[in-house]
């Protein structure tokens, strides 16, 4: 009776192991599709003059450097995050699958649109979005991490994730801000919407967030 009952604790167990590394599994093939779908459009579409072959690496680089960051924080999240929110990873994967989809609109307009200002901008406003959301989500996620009562990570680390954690959702907040339409009608005077260029801001403000919580990190453990 007892080795039945300890089989089926055994079985439940495994029953509640198994589906974090099958969505880690599904999230990093998500991550690399995103990647590659990017990369392919780079192919698809051939740059005809040098200048657009350094646009087109510039881009692709943007794009690139955003995924990248998402998956290398998502990695670092999910190595001691439960599994108690499936509803909401699950939509942050749908936001990793559509970037490149919304990214390839706005980098290689199609040729039939009609209203080519406003195809832009609702290409655009879609995208600051989605990376809006995709913010937000690693910024709820980190936050989390930090809550002292979870025991999830080292209590001297918790300073730095809750600072992380703001960081993120203030990245996210800018995307949302960028989306109004007011900066797609500003424009500078090459031409192109105020909007791309707040885009730089929320990875200038990760990159030193990580600098100032990597210092800090050293300074504890000096």
């Amino acid at each position: 009776m007892g080795s039945e009952r300890d089989l089926l604790l055994t079985e439940t167990e495994q029953g509640q192991a198994k589906p974090k590394p099958r969505i880690e599994s599904l999230s990093d093939l998500i991550f690399g599709l995103a990647l590659s779908v990017g990369a392919i459009s780079l192919v698809s579409n051939p740059p005809v003059n040098v200048q657009d072959v350094y646009n087109d690496i510039a881009t692709f680089g943007f794009s690139f450097l955003i995924l990248i960051t998402m998956w290398l924080r998502y990695t670092r999240i999910m190595s001691v995050f439960p599994l108690e929110t499936r509803r909401v990873i699950i939509m942050l994967l749908f936001c990793v699958s559509v970037e490149p989809f919304l990214f390839n609109l706005i980098r290689n307009m199609p040729v039939q649109v009609t209203d080519r200002r406003a195809f832009g901008d609702v290409t655009t406003t879609l995208y600051a979005l989605d990376l809006g959301a995709m913010f937000g989500i690693l910024g709820g996620f980190t936050l989390t991490l930090a809550e002292e009562e979870r025991n999830l990570i080292p209590k001297n680390l918790i300073r730095n994730y809750r600072f992380e954690g703001l960081s993120w959702f203030v990245c996210g907040l800018v995307f949302a801000l960028s989306a109004l339409p007011i900066f797609y009608v500003i424009r500078l005077s090459n031409g192109d919407p105020i909007r791309y260029y707040l885009w730089v801001a929320p990875l200038l403000l990760i990159w030193i967030a990580r600098r100032i919580t990597g210092r800090g990190r050293l300074e504890e453990e000096a």
